[in-house]
């Protein structure tokens, strides 16, 4: 369909505008578009701001995942929030790539050391279970919240963050 100079300069400035504020994937701006403009024109719209790339999801996807880290959330929490998004997932394998399961079981002794330890007793099973539990919402795997709590029941992380075992 053919749409008026005025019709495409609007939707333009309008995405221009929505850009402005912050970063968007393709999937965010098109939703935002599609609410005052006619399909089709929102993808031209959405096409011709990543030819200028107004829009890089690989960059977008990076910024994310390293903000959502630093909020202490988990791998699935994290891939969650991003497909949310409309990121790829060959972008978000990727980004997942260069964290490996150490620096999330590190993640989690923090959290436990600094939000969870009053809370935690290990010889109580209920209370293992919730802080397990808080942790597991937070988007951590089970198998690495199983191996943090074990460190730190078995003395190999101390009070300032740090696990003694890979200081050296």
């Amino acid at each position: 369909m053919s749409y008026t100079d005025d019709e495409r300069i609007r939707a333009k400035r309008r995405a221009l505008y929505i850009l402005a504020q912050r970063d968007h994937s393709k999937k965010e701006l098109y939703d935002k578009l599609i609410k005052n403009y006619p399909p089709d024109l929102c993808e031209m719209v959405v096409g011709l701001m990543c030819e200028h790339d107004l829009i890089n999801e690989e960059k977008y996807t990076e910024k994310l995942y390293r903000a959502y880290i630093n909020k202490g959330w988990g791998k699935s929490k994290i891939r969650f929030e991003l497909r949310r998004k409309g990121l790829p997932d060959s972008l978000i394998s990727q980004q997942e790539e260069e964290y490996d399961t150490e620096d999330f079981i590190d993640e989690i002794m923090h959290l436990v050391d600094k939000k969870y330890a009053s809370k935690l007793d290990f010889s109580d099973y209920k209370s293992v279970q919730r802080v397990t539990a808080a942790l597991a919402r937070r988007g951590f795997a089970y198998d690495d919240i199983k191996l943090a709590l074990s460190r730190i029941k078995d003395g190999d992380y101390d009070e300032y963050g740090e696990n003694e075992e890979y200081d050296e």
